[in-house]
């Protein structure tokens, strides 16, 4: 029998990203050529095929969609439901983040963004991930 993963992939192309939420700060991956940031994160812009840097950015964004599961479809998110996913513009970038049950959140809302646990530390190997903490 297969176990369910809950922690996220971590690797070359996105570690900046999961290194900087366990710090607490945002950085999405920024085309040098443009200056424009996007994601997901890519070894090359997609926006002119150059390089890339990662930069931090302030944790505040709007919403720009919101899915609110209420059926747990692995095991290990049953005790988050319901939760919901928001697809949130930061800058010129949209982001899917994490929105707890608590939260409430509606499209064209303004909300930070932070870093929190949402398992133990050995379900998650103890990563912060990103999600809508409340409005702006």
């Amino acid at each position: 029998m297969r176990s369910e993963t809950i922690a996220p992939t971590v690797n070359d192309l996105n570690r900046p990203f999961w290194e900087a939420g366990s710090r607490g700060s945002l950085v999405l991956p920024r085309c040098l050529g443009t200056g424009r940031l996007f994601w997901p994160p890519a070894p090359v812009s997609p926006h002119d095929w150059g390089s890339v840097e990662w930069v931090e950015v302030t944790p505040v964004g709007t919403v720009r969609s919101l899915c609110v599961y209420r059926r747990a479809f692995q095991q290990a998110f049953a005790p988050l439901m319901p939760y919901g996913i928001a697809m949130v513009a930061v800058k010129e970038a949209v982001i899917p983040l994490y929105v707890p049950g608590t939260v409430s959140v509606d499209p064209g809302q303004q909300v930070r963004i932070g870093f929190e646990p949402l398992f133990s530390a050995t379900a998650d190997h103890g990563l912060a991930v990103p999600q809508v903490i409340g409005p702006a």
